[in-house]
């Protein structure tokens, strides 16, 4: 487990079908890690990857996207095409559980959320299945990162000890 969160991720050029090292570590940081290496330690994302608009694949972008537009004119009222993006912020989200701070790119309806929830980790574990599925692929991979941490598994079990599971 510690060298799934280790800083520098090790890059190995060949894959052998048997080796007697570790695995290969995998940074915090979806978009700087190799895909073969993300596909050996995390589970798929079941809603698969965004088609529509792919940027939104590296950050926490609450299902926003591209929309377009007509700018009319006032006199001769001559439509010309538009589009408005959305807002988007690169930020040092600081999380409890991990005990550090992840950079991510993140939308500012999705900032929003994160200070109503009390944090990115209450964000990021929520139950909601809108919420998962506006998560993307470095959601997920937060999720599942921040899922792992001792303190948060620990919670699960009081919880499902709490419910009778």
């Amino acid at each position: 487990m510690a060298t799934l969160f280790r800083r520098q991720a090790l890059v190995c050029e060949c894959r052998r079908t048997f080796s007697t090292s570790a695995s290969r570590s995998v940074n915090l940081q979806w978009q700087q890690n190799d895909s073969e290496a993300l596909a050996e330690v995390i589970p798929p994302y079941p809603y698969g990857p965004t088609l529509l608009y792919k940027q939104s694949r590296t950050g926490l972008y609450g299902g926003k996207k591209i929309t377009y537009g007509n700018n009319v004119g006032t006199k001769i009222e001559v439509k010309t095409r538009r589009s408005w993006k959305p807002n988007i912020f690169t930020r040092r989200l600081f999380s409890k559980a991990l005990d550090r701070t992840v950079q991510v790119r993140v939308s500012s309806r999705v900032l929003r959320t994160i200070d109503k929830l009390g944090g990115v980790d209450n964000y990021l574990l929520g139950e909601k299945e809108q919420r998962i599925k506006e998560l993307g692929e470095s959601g997920w991979w937060l999720r599942w990162a921040i899922m792992q941490t001792p303190a948060i598994k620990k919670r699960f079990a009081a919880d499902r000890q709490r419910m009778g599971l």
